[in-house]
């Protein structure tokens, strides 16, 4: 059984985002700026180890250790290309993988395919909830482009910086290699067929690099395709692309989301565990490899525009609702139920656990001041049991 950790790289200045907010800003700008809505909204975050640089060996190995020693055997890299052009490569390249004590833990990536625009907290312009894909307005800073040339050169890049790396996570001998966007891939290369082609062609670029072939693992999750924003109908078409797994990035939504009062869209954690085991049983009625993901709340404001406030019409705006009770005793709950539905499926047995350190977006594991390591603890107790 392997626990992937997606780990989000926003915690260190980078070249774009001095250009775009000015000299030596992070996402930690956002966590510190953030304010509560309402009484007893649990904002700002305020992380135990404060606002480090991700860049740092040190800090990167403090993390593995931490991460290690309670159970999170795998970091999933959110990696963004955009036709050569890279963003927030330095966490994994300047930190993980120089890190004295990195052989305690793999490491894999996840292209985040997805084009990246204007935040709302920042440029006061309404749009995603995750405030990196383009929405209502926002400026379009870096456009995703797939094309058959440039995806050679993503799986020589990678091959070169990663995939041999010996502590690169590999399922059958291959190195694995997630999509976030799976319909902008297949949409821009013209259909699911030449979506096929185009992993077809990527596994054997690999193959010239002196590996087997690539192991591919589909995102089918979707806030665009049902009421639970999980995907659960796509698992078919992730097959026929030549994906061989899948999980659901994200499962906060709720049948609730619909009828949520715009004075107060707050949902509780408990129904979002009753969406989670509802929709893990969806995806595995096709037969599909499946890896259950577990998300740890939902809380994006930070990333809101800070001139709104409750009342707002945040289902137009595209803001999620806030996700509250997500105590470490109800994640420890989740992660026993999604362990239970990973153990009874065939092999690979995975768990992917959304995130290690979206701070903005309400998903962390790493300690926090209310909590400290207790979703870690809760999560190791939960392995225990296994």
């Amino acid at each position: 059984m392997e626990t992937i950790a997606i780990y989000f790289p926003s915690w260190h200045p980078n070249d774009h985002y001095q250009a775009w907010y000015g000299q030596g800003f992070s996402e930690w700008e956002l966590v510190k700026s953030s304010q509560p809505l309402f009484p007893g909204h649990h904002q700002p975050k305020v992380p135990t180890w404060g606002y480090f640089d991700e860049r740092d060996p040190a800090w990167a190995a403090r993390q593995i250790d931490l991460a290690a020693d309670h159970g999170v055997s795998v970091f999933l890299f959110d990696w963004y290309w955009y036709c050569g052009t890279r963003l927030m490569e330095e966490a994994l390249e300047k930190g993980f993988l120089q890190a004295p004590n990195r052989e305690r833990m793999k490491f894999a990536l996840m292209w985040a395919n997805h084009s990246w625009g204007t935040w709302p907290a920042v440029t006061g312009i309404p749009g995603m909830c995750a405030a990196r894909g383009v929405n209502q307005g926002q400026s379009l800073w870096l456009p995703q482009r797939h094309y058959l040339e440039d995806l050679d050169r993503v799986v020589d890049y990678c091959c070169e910086h990663y995939f041999h790396e010996p502590n690169y996570w590999r399922l059958y001998d291959r190195p694995v290699y997630v999509i976030y966007n799976v319909n902008e891939l297949a949409d821009q290369l013209g259909g699911d067929a030449a979506a096929r082609a185009a992993l077809e062609r990527m596994d054997a670029r690999a193959q010239t690099h002196g590996l087997p072939g690539l192991y591919f693992v589909a995102n089918i999750g979707c806030c665009d395709d049902n009421l639970y924003c999980c995907g659960y109908d796509r698992p078919p078409r992730a097959r026929e692309m030549g994906f061989n797994s899948v999980f659901a990035y994200n499962i906060c939504r709720t049948p609730a989301y619909s009828t949520l009062p715009d004075e107060m869209p707050i949902v509780p954690y408990e129904d979002v565990i009753k969406s989670h085991q509802h929709c893990w049983q969806q995806i595995e009625r096709w037969g599909v490899p499946h890896h259950p993901v577990v998300t740890v709340g939902c809380d994006v404001t930070p990333r809101w525009h800070r001139g709104l406030s409750l009342p707002m019409d945040f289902r137009t705006l595209s803001y999620e609702p806030i996700i509250v009770g997500n105590t470490p005793e109800k994640f420890g709950e989740i992660c026993r139920l999604a362990l239970q539905q990973a153990a009874q499926n065939p092999e690979p047995r995975a768990i992917f656990i959304n995130a290690w350190n979206e701070w903005t977006e309400g998903m962390y594991l790493l300690p926090e001041e209310k909590y400290g390591t207790g979703y870690l603890e809760a999560l190791r107790d939960a392995l225990a049991e296994l």
